[in-house]
Order: structure tokens, then sequence, then C-alpha cells
């Protein structure tokens, strides 16, 4: 039986992730975040060119530490005498005597660091966690003082290192707004919305617990601080075991797809707050991916399992009614997006899984294209809005672990990173050229993204790693896409602009 590879198996980097099995028909298609494919005949050639917009703001308590600045920017480093007491910055520097950890330490003598309390990390590359040690009766606090006014979203998570009896705090001008006992290997996972003038201090400690011993209670600690642009909003479908949100329109309708108890996986519609499954005919697997504001609705489903070649067609939904859409001549075809004129972006391959070719249609005259420069075959289109832009992905042609997103402009095209990224998807665009994905960057992990206005900013599902994906965009600001806390299930949500 032939095993599909998520229309173009793009990328191996890219995780095409098997989230339907059939008990009948084993394959894979796309459900992730990845594709990549190149165009086998591109209307015009035209130059390439890159866009690499600074970042907007994010701070990180791990990934800024300074083991020779304090202060250092927005963060500094110090102890205080108890829950909010007065807060003290660590005048001394130095590593720890037997694990070698750099960083700052306070002034009570200590066997095995040069005093204590503590924050301190790993000597090589940019820390991933923070190692926070409290002293006898003394708190260990690592503070961020905001850069403006505005509402913050701060997110993270104290831990236990095994023999940890602790207690730990997040403070706003010194008044706490989370408090946890921490023991042993305890977890205390934090997400705020923190309201703050220019000036204003959230504090993060770690105490030794109601007895005052500090023995063994090294603390792990890690927290992000970020501008709150998103209220999110969880919206699965009922009884699914996973759910992704990959379409809006501008009354606020979602599609996407779920996977229920059996593992099979259907498509659906949420409107006025009611979900509707969606299911092509006879298919044993069904994704919706776009939908326009008339309510017409593209996608791909999965042949039935009676049919011996096991090949993915797109489709539309018009009024109740199923049309198979397939690019000329190709084997597979993934409808990914569609605009007000009835316009679809998507990807076909010609029996290859391991490629994938982007294709536009207009008047129902289909185009295929690739990015110039693009390793060959390895162009996807995702997403297409009424001005004819189009938004994908494709494959570095010097390094086949590298994608990058694109933005098609009338034949131009701009090369899309987030910067410094190892992975750039671009997924949906808005009628302002507002551009959502999602990027392997910052932390080696996999974030959301938004481009608007020439500006990335990272646009996160506000839990510790959420394994944020964007998909879909309208002209309102409204996002929906999916996380995946930990690696576990997939959960869908919207998102709104805050207010």
């Amino acid at each position: 039986m032939r095993k599909l590879a998520c229309l173009a198996a793009v990328l191996a980097v890219l995780h095409c992730v098997s989230l339907a099995q059939s008990a009948n028909h084993k394959k894979s298609i796309w459900r992730d975040d990845e594709d990549r494919s190149v165009s086998l005949t591109a209307g015009r050639g035209s130059v390439k060119t890159t866009l690499n917009t600074g970042a907007t703001t994010r701070f990180s308590a791990a990934g800024d530490f300074s083991s020779t600045q304090n202060p250092n920017g927005t963060w500094s480093y110090g102890y205080t005498p108890s829950v909010g007491g007065p807060f003290a910055l660590f005048t001394i520097s130095g590593s720890t005597f037997f694990s070698g950890e750099v960083g700052w330490f306070g002034p009570i003598p200590g066997a095995t660091a040069p005093g204590f309390p503590l924050v301190v990390a790993t000597p090589n590359g940019p820390p991933q966690v923070l190692d926070m040690g409290p002293g006898p009766s003394s708190y260990s606090a690592v503070r961020w003082t905001a850069p403006g006014r505005g509402r913050w979203d701060v997110v993270g998570e104290f831990f236990g290192t095994g023999l940890t009896t602790g207690d730990v705090h997040v403070l706003r001008n010194s008044k706490p707004v989370f408090d946890s006992p921490l023991n042993a290997s305890d977890v205390a996972p934090f997400s705020l919305v923190v309201r703050a003038r220019t000036g204003d201090t959230v504090d993060f400690a770690a105490g030794p617990g109601p007895g005052g011993n500090n023995d063994f209670d090294s603390t792990g600690f890690f927290a992000t601080v970020s501008p709150h642009r998103y209220d999110f909003s969880t919206i699965d479908f009922p009884g699914a075991t996973q759910t992704q949100a990959l379409g809006i329109n501008e009354r606020g309708d979602v599609v996407g797809a779920y996977d229920d108890a059996n593992g099979n996986t259907h498509g659906f519609l949420l409107s006025h707050g009611s979900f509707t499954s969606i299911d092509f005919p006879g298919a044993v697997l069904t994704q919706a991916r776009g939908i326009n504001d008339k309510g017409d609705i593209v996608g791909l489903f999965d042949e039935s399992s009676t049919q011996p070649s096991g090949f993915e067609h797109g489709f539309v939904l018009r009024k109740g009614h199923f049309t198979q859409v397939d690019f000329p001549g190709a084997a597979d075809t993934d409808l990914l997006g569609l605009n007000e004129q009835g316009d679809f972006a998507g990807a076909y391959d010609l029996g290859d899984i391991t490629t994938s070719i982007g294709f536009f249609t207009r008047h129902d005259a289909f185009t295929s294209f690739e990015v110039p420069g693009s390793a060959p075959l390895s162009t996807g289109a995702f997403g297409i809005n009424d001005r004819k832009q189009i938004v994908g992905i494709f494959t570095d042609s010097a390094d086949p672990n590298v994608a990058h997103g694109f933005l098609r402009d009338h034949g131009a095209f701009t090369t899309l990173d987030f910067p410094g990224a190892d992975l750039t998807l671009t997924t949906g665009i808005n009628e302002r050229g507002d551009i959502v994905g999602n990027c392997v960057c910052i932390d080696g992990a996999n974030h959301g993204l938004l481009l608007a206005k020439g500006n990335f900013a990272i646009v996160d599902f506000p839990i510790v790693d959420s394994r944020t994906r964007l998909r879909g965009i309208n002209d309102r600001g409204q996002i929906v896409g999916f996380y995946r806390p930990g690696g576990g299930a997939i959960h869908a949500f919207i998102a709104n602009p805050a207010q």
C-alpha cells in the first residue's frame, strides 16, 4: 500500500506528524507544520529578495543571563531576607566549587559555592534554565524591570531537583502574584498577565521553605516576559483526542481537523459556537484547511480504503456540496488556502512523495511555481489573499535541513526568515498583508510567529513549552492555530487581539 507523505513529504526536518491512522489505511498526511516543494514551471522567474527583519521584544531570564554584568539590561540578580523584602544586588561573581556553574553569589559562606543565596547557569552556550539556590532563611531573586508601560505575559516555571524543600514566588513591585511550595521534583508553572509601568519590577524568588534550612534546596527556574498582544481561547472539538485550527474568515468562522477516539481524522467547522464535522464522502481522512467569507471551504481528503491507490485530493465544499479538485496530471493534490474570489493555493506531487510543487489558481486556471534558487521540488503554497499574495515554504538549495518562508507578490518573491531561525514557515496572510506561521528559533523550539508592518513577533499560547503553530489570520487580526504542550496532545485555539 502506498504511504503518503503529507503531500510533499516535505522536509524531514519538519515533523510530518502522522496523527491520523485509520485501522484500514495506515498513512501519514500533512498534519503539523510543514511542507516544502518547489515549482516545476513557474510563471515569471523574478529576482528573489530576502527580508530578515528584527524580532520584537521578548525577554528570557535564562537566554539573557549574564555572569559578568549585574544589572544586565532589564534583568538583575539579587537576594532578599523575606518574600517581598528589600532587594540587594549580588556583587560576587564566580563559579560553584563542584559543578562549575557560573553566576552570582550572596554574602553567606557555603561549602559548595562562594556564597548563598545564588543564581547560576551552565558555563557553555546560552543556558536553557537558571539554578537558584536560597540561603539560610533568605531568598534568591531574579528581577525583571519593565522597559515600558503596558500589559506583559509572564510565563515560566520553577522545578525541584529531587531533594528540594523550598518555596517559590512571583512578585509585582514586591507584592506576591504567585506562590507555591516546592518539594522533591515538584514543578510549579505560572502563566500571568502583569500590568506594569516603566520601572515597575517583577521578581522571581526561591526560598528555603518554612524550616529556613537551605540544604539541597537548589531550584531550577526559567521565565519569559513579552508584550501581551492576544487573549487565547482553546477550541477543541468535543470528544476529540487532538484538534487543529487551520483557517478563519472575517466572521470568525474556524475550520480545521480533529482526531476521534479511533484515531480517524475529520475536518470541522466552528461557527457561532457550534461544531460541525466535515467528511468528504467515502474518504478515510479529511482536513478542512481554509474558509472565506462566503463560507466556501477547501481542504484535502484521502481516498477510501476500497481504492488501491490511496492518493490525496483537494476539495471545495460550497453550499453543502463537495467538489474534488486535482492539479492536472498530479498524483496528490492538497488545497491549503483560498481567497474571496475563490482562488486556491496549495501543493501537489507527480508520484514521488518526497517532493512537493506549489500552485495557485485564477479563474479556474492552474499555475505551478517555484521559488527562484530553492531546492528543486521543495515549494508549498499555503495561504492566498484577495491581492493574490501567496505565502508558503521552500527548502534551502544549499542546505536541505533549512527551510524558509516566502511571500509571492505578483511574480516577485521575498524570502521570510525569522532572525536566526533554523526553520521559518509562513501559512496565512490577510488583506493587510499580515502573515502568520511558525519558526524553530530562539531556543531551538517551535514558536508561533506574526509578521506585521515589517516586524516579526513571537506569538505563543501562554504556557510553558507550548510548541505553538499559527495557521490563519483574518482582517480583524484574529489568529487560529494549535499548540502541543510538551509534545503531548494537540489543542486548537483562537487568539483575539488584546484590547
